[in-house]
């Protein structure tokens, strides 16, 4: 990008690719291209590759971008609540009580979703 078109590429342009391999099913090419970006993906880089790792069935790659996305923003709920939805789905309760009490340990709390809809 650079140095074809002089463009210096933001982390929205990182985020972009991440989401182009995912919709390809190049799952271990888009963990690949993560560990060589020069800054770490931000929350929406991170939520694609695991929303896609769940559509593919893909828990390696879950478990490894699930424990990055943890340990760069342990505080964010976000985090757990996806892959703890994830280990469900896939019927991995007793991962999904070690995620749970994880959570609990290190206070971190989810809030509670509201609706306007009455």
């Amino acid at each position: 990008m650079i140095t074809e078109h002089g463009i210096i590429p933001i982390p929205d342009h990182y985020t972009c690719i991440i989401d182009l391999l995912c919709r390809a099913r190049k799952l271990e090419e888009a963990r690949n291209f993560i560990n060589k970006m020069p800054c770490h993906p931000d929350m929406v880089g991170w939520a694609t590759l695991l929303s896609s790792c769940r559509v593919h069935g893909d828990m390696e790659i879950v478990k490894w971008a699930a424990d990055s996305l943890i340990e760069s923003k342990p505080q964010n709920p976000a985090s757990y609540v996806l892959l703890s939805s994830l280990y469900a789905a896939k019927g991995k309760w007793n991962e999904v009580a070690k995620l749970r009490k994880g959570m609990r340990d290190k206070r971190v709390k989810k809030e509670p979703g509201y609706s306007w809809i009455k």
